[in-house]
């Protein structure tokens, strides 16, 4: 079962060339994705549980610019032990103009660990038709550029972390890209910012591609990687 919602895109929203910052489409998707799990899950005792995002695969087809009205739809193509796949889509006048694929775990939250779906949430959340493939990528594991990134205090949402779309903030002002110079673009998250004043940005790119990773300054925990593809 499917789920929609519309949105009109306030200039607030938007980066210096009007078009709605990767931030804040990471929001959209996000926000639409979650209630949508909130309706599913209106007869399931999830008061131990929260879902988190592991992953984004999200290719952008047309930039969505401010005043934009947007329908924002959801639905669930698979779910396997801890993970709930998800496709998300949004349309402008009836084109889809953004296609996601992201990968959303279930946490106990009293033990902060992944918990196996239950078979009633299994069932409550259904499989849909795939709309959306998630790619098979390799990533780099080197990398030629490199910058500090301070960890601002209102980065630090209400479960005490870096707030999963500030990572996109994080990331292009790492690479210098804003929406309108990328076409696809891949973030896991691998570990959550705790605690931190400093993390390292390193990336390595060429004209078509960027690969990228967030890690510690103290040792090798890596908060985040992925790839980039520009609009050449």
């Amino acid at each position: 079962m499917s789920y929609t919602r519309t949105f009109k895109i306030p200039y607030m929203l938007c980066d210096r060339y009007q078009n709605l910052s990767l931030r804040n489409l990471a929001n959209l998707l996000a926000d639409t994705s979650l209630t949508h799990s909130h309706i599913l899950e209106k007869d399931i005792d999830m008061s131990k549980f929260r879902w988190i995002v592991y992953s984004w695969d999200i290719e952008i087809i047309d930039v969505i610019k401010e005043f934009d009205e947007v329908e924002v739809t959801t639905n669930v193509v698979g779910t396997h032990k801890f993970y709930a796949h998800r496709n998300v889509y949004i349309k402008r006048d009836g084109e889809i103009i953004v296609k996601a694929y992201g990968l959303f775990l279930l946490i106990d939250i009293e033990r902060m660990r992944p918990v196996k779906m239950s078979k009633e949430l299994i069932k409550a959340y259904g499989n849909d038709p795939l709309i959306y493939e998630k790619e098979d990528l390799t990533y780099e594991d080197s990398f030629n550029k490199y910058k500090n990134i301070e960890i601002r205090y209102t980065d630090i949402d209400s479960n005490f972390h870096v707030n999963n779309a500030v990572y996109f903030d994080y990331i292009s002002d790492l690479c210098s890209l804003s929406t309108k110079d990328i076409k696809f673009i891949n973030i896991v998250y691998k570990n959550e910012i705790r605690n931190k004043e400093i993390i390292i940005g390193e990336y390595s790119e060429d004209n078509k591609e960027v690969d990228y990773r967030l890690r510690s300054t103290e040792d090798k925990t890596i908060y985040t990687y992925g790839k980039i593809r520009k609009n050449v």
